[in-house]
């Protein structure tokens, strides 16, 4: 497949038993029986072409949890998989008010200027009890991974170098200041 989008349940338990061998995560490691986040993202990876591309809306979690998560975030910063993380408003999905990301990878990145972490988790208009993204706010965040556009608190390039210098951890705060002054 060119391409794959998922929009998994979020932090589901699974079953891990006899995982270790599949082909999908073996390269990867198998995601906490707790929490399957990164089952579905892996699952997803496995099955694109080379050259395609995924993007999955996954909760914050699993940029900083430890243990199982932590090395599979690893091993696709390391096999330079992570293209993109897009931090999104609170209260866009139904059944859920959390805010989301969603991460944006590829089997082959070619290049390694590093991940471009955006975070669009301002840019929303409020409907009712729910929050929206405007064609505005969609075209934004389109560009701005697009082209890869470094934007004062909005985006920013970050170094492979410098995630391993933050063990590995990709909170969007911790390299992107998108405070009001």
């Amino acid at each position: 497949m060119d391409a794959g989008v998922s929009n998994a349940r979020y932090s589901q338990g699974w079953v891990t038993k006899g995982k270790d061998a599949d082909k999908r995560f073996k390269e990867y490691g198998v995601a906490p029986k707790g929490k399957a986040d990164y089952a579905f993202l892996l699952h997803n990876l496995y099955h694109i072409k080379n050259d395609g591309i995924v993007t999955t809306v996954l909760p914050h979690g699993v940029l900083f949890r430890g243990g199982e998560d932590e090395q599979i975030r690893t091993n696709l910063i390391e096999k330079n998989n992570i293209d993109a993380i897009i931090g999104l408003p609170a209260n866009i999905f139904f059944g859920t008010g959390i805010a989301t990301i969603v991460m944006v990878l590829r089997k082959d990145r070619k290049n390694d200027d590093g991940v471009l972490i955006v975070d669009a988790s301002k840019g929303f208009a409020k409907e009712g009890k729910r929050n929206k993204l405007r064609a505005s706010d969609i075209r934004r965040i389109a560009d701005t991974v697009i082209h890869r556009r470094e934007i004062p608190k909005y985006s920013r390039l970050v170094s492979r170098q410098l995630i391993r210098d933050n063990g590995y951890n990709l909170n969007i705060p911790r390299y992107l200041d998108s405070s009001d002054p």
